[in-house]
């Protein structure tokens, strides 16, 4: 991925058989469709193993493009702002959890693993055991800082290589 901050507008548009997705990006902030670091790379590889350095079809097309598609389900302060409260759940359906990739924010200009599966257990730390109160504020209230729940049975021991440690 590149470092650069990036984005990329979705809307629909009507077309001869019916609603379709567009896209677009900030005609202020061209996407760069040549990223040379990336491209010695795959030149050396080639070399080294005795391969021919390709590319692949967002290429043909001028469009570059990687597997981390990130973004697109805001952190909001209420539904106007955003999809999610701070707490991960989905606006109007208090329920209904996001914690993927779609809730980062920003370009992170690396490999998002690490960041969504911290995202992700820090959303899931503030989930309630069964029965227990949801210490969460409703939604639309102001941010208040849950500390994490232990979970009353946790599936790795106590003490076990790889138990849940809350601090």
């Amino acid at each position: 991925m590149q470092n650069v901050d990036s984005s990329v507008t979705v809307s629909g548009k009507r077309g001869l058989f019916g609603w379709h997705l567009t896209s677009t990006n900030d005609p202020l902030k061209p996407n760069a469709t040549y990223i040379p670091s990336a491209n010695e790379v795959v030149r050396r590889i080639a070399d080294k193993y005795g391969g021919i350095a390709g590319g692949h079809i967002g290429d043909l097309i001028d469009a570059p493009f990687t597997a981390h598609f990130v973004g697109g389900c805001v952190i909001g302060e209420d539904a106007e702002h955003g999809v999610i409260d701070p707490y991960h759940r989905v606006y109007n359906y208090p329920t209904l959890h996001i914690v993927d990739g779609s809730t980062i924010t920003a370009n992170l200009g690396v490999n998002p693993s690490l960041t969504i599966t911290a995202q992700a257990e820090r959303a899931l730390s503030m989930w309630p055991n069964k029965g227990d109160a949801d210490l969460r504020p409703v939604q639309g209230a102001k941010y208040q800082r849950i500390f994490p729940i232990a979970p009353k049975q946790p599936f790795v021991p106590a003490g076990a290589v790889g138990a849940l440690k809350i601090s």
